[in-house]
């Protein structure tokens, strides 16, 4: 019998938001819930069920079976040739909790907590969250905010604000499916949800931090995450000031987060986020753009309605697009003109401040751009930098700037934004055969410099298993160790796993 919440199709062409990923599908499946529009307890125990028995089908088939949300990874790390791909889209049911679902032990309170099903997109979750009357927002978002919150925490979406990590350290809990168990797991130090609450979601109640820190970042080979529990905090404001610093200047921003004598225009105040971009071929300008935090008047109406590419939330790579695309050919001229059109300095006005959801909006894709991100910690951005200037001018020709931002450590055991503070250096730019080339020099000249770091899993990258033993350590041990015990059988962790991670040992 038909299904009618569940559409399948064989043999698919399957491309990624940014379309630089294009892969053949044995079977692409859409699903639905019951009532769209109505989010109930009752419907997620029947989405999960489907969900099961797609698992248990896939399993059974000895297929490899991939999740993608909004496709928006520069990586294929969500897709693999001849996989069956569910998309998830369209799974946003959203519910905020009462008293009566949280745990006595917990110091976290029901207004501060909104369960979002894994479809939803964090566009959505700003416009449920920064109402007037809900008053909350995300902590950190990352710089666009077209990606589902199962796809944030697939591929540990950094975020950049100075004072708090990736998107992933404002999970309280998460529903991990496979084909047997439907399991709701929190930590074992910081219980939150009540002990019936498990139940309502048809899931079993797992307690215990391995698993936790494992699934934070999942990489979609723990099992299909169903649901995310994510703590908020009192919506705030974020204004929007871009300064044109000379590099010796802004030297002690970039690898200290020293911002007293780098021409900023409040300089004992801490910024909420800081961003230098460097154009590598006029390494002596530092393109900074600060955001400070202010409390948001409780009457305040966003507004979600930015018409064009260039506001300040803006991710860079479709800013970059946006210039290299005029100028495909002419290096040089294009950087010239993206720094000309959108990173002209920028006062701060009383009209420019916005909540997260307002400055974290445009969502378009765009085809041609390419993205890279390095995570180290901050005290080695400056000699990073100059390798980079240096691998650089082997590939010149490469349209492409160089982007830090910065955060603090997160939870995940696979999360890459693992040092404390952590600088995140995008290399990004349009997609040419000399940007990716670039990437992987980088690479190369940090492992012969010894330099600590490691790479975006859901952005364009040189990832090899040398180098996330490297990176990571014994995390790989333990989130091995946490997969066996989420999925003891074998068949099941293949079914999970693709052939790139096979080759990285994360499918022991």
């Amino acid at each position: 019998m038909t299904d009618p919440y569940v559409s399948v199709r064989k043999n698919v062409s399957w491309h990624n938001h940014h379309e630089n990923v294009r892969r053949t599908l044995a079977r692409h499946i859409k699903i639905g819930n019951e009532k769209p529009g109505t989010a109930t307890m009752s419907g997620m125990r029947s989405t999960a069920a489907r969900l099961q028995g797609i698992i248990a089908e896939a399993v059974a088939a000895g297929v490899r079976l991939r999740v993608a949300g909004s496709r928006w990874s520069y990586s294929d790390i969500n897709v693999a040739d001849a996989c069956w791909l569910i998309e998830t889209d369209q799974l946003g049911y959203m519910f905020f909790l009462k008293e009566s679902d949280m745990n006595p032990l917990s110091a976290t309170k029901a207004e501060e907590l909104i369960l979002a099903q894994c479809g939803t997109k964090i566009s959505r979750l700003n416009e449920v969250l920064e109402t007037p009357q809900r008053g909350r927002a995300l902590r950190t978002t990352g710089a666009s905010n077209g990606q589902t919150i199962a796809g944030v925490l697939g591929t540990g979406v950094h975020g950049s604000a100075l004072s708090f990590g990736a998107m992933e350290n404002q999970v309280a809990g998460l529903q991990l499916l496979s084909a047997g168990r439907n399991l709701w797991i929190e930590r074992a130090s910081d219980p939150v949800t009540s002990d019936e609450f498990a139940a309502k979601l048809g899931a079993e109640l797992v307690r215990d931090d391995l698993l936790f820190s494992a699934a934070l970042v999942g990489l979609g080979a723990l099992g299909l995450v169903h649901a995310v529990l994510y703590r908020t905090a009192p919506r705030y404001l974020l204004n929007s000031i871009l300064r044109h610093i000379p590099y010796a200047q802004a030297r002690g921003a970039l690898t200290s987060m020293d911002f007293t004598n780098c021409g900023l225009p409040d300089a004992l105040r801490q910024p909420y986020f800081f961003q230098g971009i460097i154009d590598p071929n006029k390494p002596d300008m530092v393109y900074a753009t600060v955001r400070y935090q202010e409390d948001c008047p409780s009457s305040y109406p966003p507004k979600y309605d930015l018409p064009t590419a260039s506001e300040p939330g803006t991710d860079l790579p479709k800013l970059v697009g946006k210039a290299l695309k005029l100028f495909p050919d002419l290096r040089n001229l294009a950087v010239s003109t993206l720094i000309g059109s959108e990173l002209k300095e920028r006062s701060d006005k009383k009209e420019d401040w916005a909540t997260p959801g307002e400055t974290y909006t445009f969502t378009t894709a765009r085809e041609g751009v390419a993205s890279s991100g390095f995570a180290m910690p901050a005290a080695q951005v400056d000699r990073a930098l100059g390798i980079m200037r240096a691998a650089f001018a082997q590939h010149d020709a490469a349209a492409v700037v160089f982007t830090c931002r910065f955060a603090q450590k997160s939870a995940g055991l696979l999360s890459f934004v693992r040092y404390d503070p952590c600088c995140i250096i995008d290399i990004d730019g349009i997609d040419t055969p000399e940007a990716r080339k670039l990437i992987a020099l980088t690479a190369d000249r940090f492992d012969a410099a010894g330099l600590d770091y490691t790479m975006h899993w859901g952005k364009m990258n040189a990832i090899t298993a040398a180098r996330i033993q490297r990176g990571y350590g014994g995390h790989i041990a333990r989130w091995n160790q946490a997969r066996a015990l989420l999925l003891p059988a074998k068949a099941e962790r293949d079914a999970f796993s693709t052939p790139f991670l096979d080759g990285l040992g994360l499918n022991g």
